[in-house]
Order: C-alpha cells, then sequence, then structure tokens
C-alpha cells in the first residue's frame, strides 16, 4: 500500500489529530463498552487493521461526531455502536482499497459525561462522572456537597432533553430516597440538570 499522509480536517478540529499521548494511553488493555454503547464526541477510538500497520491509529472523535480516517477520508461515527462502526469502516475501506478489511475498532477511552447540579445545594456546578457508573440523583447530590440547610429536599427536579427535542422535567422526593435504604433510587443521566429548590418552610 502507497504512503499515504492523513489530512486533518475541520470535522475533528485539534481533536482528530492522534497525538503520542493517546499512542501511548492505547498501549493500556482498551476498554470493552457495553454492546448498547453510541460512540459521543471525544471518545478515543483505536483502530486496527490486519496487516496493514499504516492504517492502525488512534483518533478522538470531533465534537460534530467525526474522525478522518487514512485514504477513506471523513467518516462520521457519532451515534453509532462500535459495532455498526467497525462495519461502516470495514465497507469503506473494502470499496476502494482492499479486498478483505480485517478491520477492529476499540474504545481507547470514554468521553465524560456530565450531570448539572444548580440551587441549594453545598457545590452548585458540573458532577462528572464515566458512562459505565450509573449516576442516581442521589450520588449526583452528594457529589455537589450536599443539601443546604433550606432546601426543599422533598421536591427535586431533574430537567431532560428528550430525542425530540423536547424538555421534560421530573420531580423527585430525594428525602424520601435517603430515608429508606431500600427506596428505588432516581437514574439521571449525562446532560441533565438537577435543581434543587429552597424550601418555603
Amino acid at each position: 500500500m502507497k504512503k499515504f499522509i492523513a489530512i486533518l480536517s475541520a470535522c475533528v478540529g485539534v481533536f482528530g489529530l492522534a497525538v503520542a499521548g493517546h499512542a501511548q494511553q492505547a498501549q493500556t488493555p482498551p476498554v470493552a463498552p457495553s454492546t448498547s454503547y453510541r460512540l459521543r464526541p471525544l471518545d478515543v477510538v483505536q483502530m486496527k487493521v490486519f496487516q496493514e500497520p499504516d492504517l492502525d491509529t488512534v483518533y478522538k472523535i470531533g465534537n460534530n461526531g467525526c474522525i478522518v480516517l487514512p485514504l477513506v477520508g471523513t467518516v462520521k461515527v457519532g451515534g453509532l455502536t462500535l459495532q455498526d462502526a467497525q462495519r461502516l469502516v470495514k465497507e469503506l475501506y473494502e470499496k476502494d482499497y482492499l479486498v478483505k478489511a480485517e478491520v477492529s475498532l476499540f474504545i481507547a477511552e470514554y468521553s465524560p459525561q456530565r450531570v448539572y447540579v444548580i440551587g441549594q445545594v453545598g457545590r452548585p456546578g458540573e458532577v462528572i462522572f464515566p458512562p459505565e457508573e450509573t449516576m442516581t440523583i442521589s450520588k449526583a447530590i452528594t457529589s455537589a456537597m450536599g443539601f443546604t440547610r433550606i432546601a426543599n429536599k422533598s421536591s427535586v427536579s431533574v430537567k431532560r432533553k428528550m430525542p425530540d427535542g423536547s424538555i421534560k422535567v421530573f420531580d423527585v422526593d430525594v428525602n424520601a430516597i435517603f430515608r429508606d435504604k431500600n427506596a428505588k433510587d432516581f437514574p439521571v443521566y449525562d446532560g441533565d440538570t438537577v435543581e434543587v429548590a429552597e424550601s418555603i418552610f
């Protein structure tokens, strides 16, 4: 295969560059994701192509979900499962460059996920957690240094952006969750905003 120069595009900006730091990081065992996990901006993806070492590299997914692959160019993988992305890359290489491409994709590093906790908590702001961890409303509030003394613990709102773009608001009695160890905690997800209002009493 001819030597090539990987061309960076605006799709990935500075994040498309396979820097030495990520190359070293990729030497550690890649993360085994859930089969339902969908690739996100800032995930670091390692690619290996059997008997094509020039194609083996590491990419950080750009903010618009794209990576720039050698020879192939810009490919949008954001929103795909790892298996679907692997299938897509295989098809693209087999279309014009390789007779039979054996492509393997791995997640070398997950992008962090964020929940925003505002209002009557000790430290309002972002709560960052890895995607393999299940975040709940009680964990998020605890990470934000807990309730203030004037917090309304029985009516905490969770605002969530739905796939259709609408905002859904959930009202959660966190006080009941803290009181009863057998109570079912309320899960929160990347991008959720947890708002703790002031008690009127």
